[in-house]
């Protein structure tokens, strides 16, 4: 074989190899076609999440951008990022940050959306096929701080309760997916309240019950028990907003009454008031 036919070979042989690794090279999966959304839309989302000074945007499919810029630029958030698979609207999004002059505190990323971290963010906003709500769902609970808002447009979690809904007619969406109809849900992210608490009961004398409480938390909401090692009955009503924390503990556990417990989750620690009294409950196994 001559020289030059070893070097040809070669070369083919390099070749295939850098296709065969790009073929091993996982592509970013489309959660959604790109769909511009309406300026309309736009504004209702960032009311919805009372956008504000203090928030930090993420847009999960951001497209052109827009909605990111305009929580920046019209709505005075401190900054925020979006992230899409399509790098020409990643960079066109780049490009009105710059003539909008806000590309100090806004970028935009080619990533895959499933595998981007949120936890920086105050709010989140999302505009993607049924099919991929389920899959953010719990990724969402997990990274966003309590008190984090999550705005979906259209497409609900399949077991998180949203907080809100917001249903309206848009005209300018029939030429897009052929209706109008439109549906944004806010969703605030509870505080992590899973686990064992030791809990005391103080009356306005400062005496009261040290009980145990365990809390069981999923996306759909939190139930709990409450009592002695002993006797445990079931608390007859956990709600989680955010960092507040609302318990209805029943007749028999702290009087002859039922007691409403509503109190503010902070690190490892609840506490607040109740009737006639305050409450703390310390973590004691996650």
């Amino acid at each position: 074989m001559s020289r030059t036919a070893r070097l040809a070979r070669l070369a083919l042989v390099l070749l295939l190899a850098a296709a065969a690794t790009r073929g091993e090279q996982r592509l970013p999966e489309s959660a959604a076609p790109y769909v511009p959304t309406p300026w309309v839309i736009v504004d209702e989302v960032l009311k919805l999440a009372g956008v504000g000074p203090a928030d930090y945007v993420v847009d999960l499919g951001s497209g052109d951008g827009r909605l990111v810029l305009a929580a920046v630029a019209r709505y005075g958030a401190r900054g925020g990022f979006g992230v899409d698979i399509l790098a020409d609207l990643v960079a066109e999004a780049n490009a009105s940050a710059a003539r909008q002059r806000v590309a100090d505190r806004v970028r935009f990323h080619v990533r895959d959306l499933f595998e981007t971290p949120v936890g920086e963010a105050t709010v989140v906003t999302l505009y993607l096929l049924p099919t991929s709500i389920p899959r953010l769902e719990g990724k969402l609970l997990a990274e966003l701080a309590p008190g984090s808002r999550v705005v979906s447009h259209d497409y609900p979690f399949p077991d998180w309760p949203h907080e809100r809904i917001v249903s309206m007619d848009v005209p300018e969406k029939v030429a897009i997916n052929g209706t109008a109809r439109t549906a944004l849900y806010l969703y605030i992210v509870p505080a992590r309240i899973a686990g064992e608490w030791e809990l005391r009961l103080a009356d306005a004398r400062g005496r009261g019950p040290a009980l145990r409480l365990s809390v069981r938390q999923r996306a759909a909401g939190a139930t709990g028990r409450v009592g002695t090692a002993g006797r445990m009955v079931d608390v007859m009503d956990v709600s989680v907003r955010g960092t507040e924390v609302t318990l209805t503990l029943p007749a028999g556990v702290a009087g002859p009454q039922p007691v409403t417990l509503r109190g503010r989750a902070a690190d490892r620690v609840i506490e607040g008031t109740m009737n006639g009294g305050r409450w703390r409950a310390v973590r004691t196994a996650s």
